[in-house]
């Protein structure tokens, strides 16, 4: 099968690899589409911990099931599914397990033409989905949903501000939050970015190059009720400026800074809650997938590619210019 591999010298090539041989309680999925994200450039600059090279790189994957091994119920054969993007979330709805993993390293990724995952992975792709859409779902979808609904206490009316629009995981929060019914803000520093995001449903929102950003915000909003951050920043003081009484930080990355301070008074008089979260279980996959079907939610595409461009879909995903997801087409 043809794959797109990262080498032990992290370079990025399509080869020829064998096809998975199905195990007791796996099954093969012939893939039609995967999707990228910024862990897969993290990986191939040397950026991510523990590299176990070479591998097959991709957690974003949806497709169709070709085979099942012993113990799998036969009905999946055919099925159209979307993959749950990890492995080894464990019992604990709270927390994963520390052997919890993302596929695409070090376990084998969807930037290939089949993959094996276990049944548990295998989600009945919403019919209102085309395939590009679908592998836009797992990664982002999941992240976002986990940040807004368990973390976040999203409900109709609540006043979201989204860090870093156009992203992945922010577009998928947009539109997530949208159809709950909050409020949504958005920051960026590309004006296209942000009016982009008004004409799909946001309120409005500020560039964070502004020096001002926080007050203008306040101003914008009238108080933010829960902040779903790509890139807190450096001094977490500026968001005293705009968050509301109670108000929540839910933080999913860290492209601006590593590290952050803050003001501990202003942050336990205000009732100000700081919250890390990455992923999300498979219970929120499930319930991710249920809401985006009831509510006929599209996630974003930006662009799509075949398998064998996906060297320059890295590159286009570099640019950083992109609204939503870049896909691959698995030919």
């Amino acid at each position: 099968m043809k794959a797109l591999e990262l080498n032990q010298e992290k370079e990025l090539m399509i080869v020829d690899a064998p096809v998975p041989k199905v195990k007791q309680g796996w099954v093969l999925v012939k893939l039609r589409t995967a999707a990228l994200n910024h862990r897969e450039i993290w990986i191939s600059q040397g950026l991510y911990p523990g590299l176990t090279l070479p591998c097959i790189l991709g957690a974003d994957g949806a497709g169709v099931v070709e085979e099942v091994g012993d113990g799998v119920s036969r009905d999946w054969l055919g099925k159209e599914v979307i993959l749950y993007p990890a492995y080894d979330w464990g019992h604990d709805a709270n927390v994963p397990l520390k052997t919890f993993r993302v596929l695409g390293m070090p376990d084998p990724g969807t930037m290939a033409e089949y993959i094996l995952v276990p049944e548990s992975s295998l989600f009945q792709k919403p019919p209102h989905l085309s395939w590009d859409e679908a592998a836009a779902i797992p990664v982002a979808g999941v992240t976002a949903w986990r940040a807004l609904f368990v973390h976040g206490k999203i409900e109709a009316g609540s006043r979201i501000l989204i860090t870093g629009i156009g992203g992945g995981v922010a577009q998928a929060g947009l539109s997530l939050a949208l159809a709950k019914g909050a409020t949504v803000f958005v920051t960026s520093s590309s004006e296209h970015k942000i009016s982009d995001a008004v004409s799909k449903g946001a309120e409005g929102g500020v560039n964070y190059k502004d020096e001002d950003w926080p007050s203008k915000l306040k101003e914008l909003s009238g108080g933010i009720d829960m902040v779903l951050d790509s890139s807190p920043a450096k001094n977490l003081d500026d968001y005293f400026r705009f968050l509301n009484y109670g108000g929540r930080i839910v933080v999913y990355g860290s492209t601006g800074s590593r590290h952050t301070t803050l003001n501990i008074s202003k942050f336990f008089l205000r009732h100000i809650q700081f919250i890390g979260t990455t992923m999300g279980s498979p219970k929120d996959f499930s319930d991710l997938l249920e809401f985006m079907e009831s509510h006929e939610i599209q996630p974003e595409v930006y662009k799509s590619f075949g398998l064998s461009e996906g060297i320059e879909a890295f590159e286009e995903l570099k640019k950083g210019d992109q609204i939503g997801k870049i896909v691959l087409r698995i030919e």
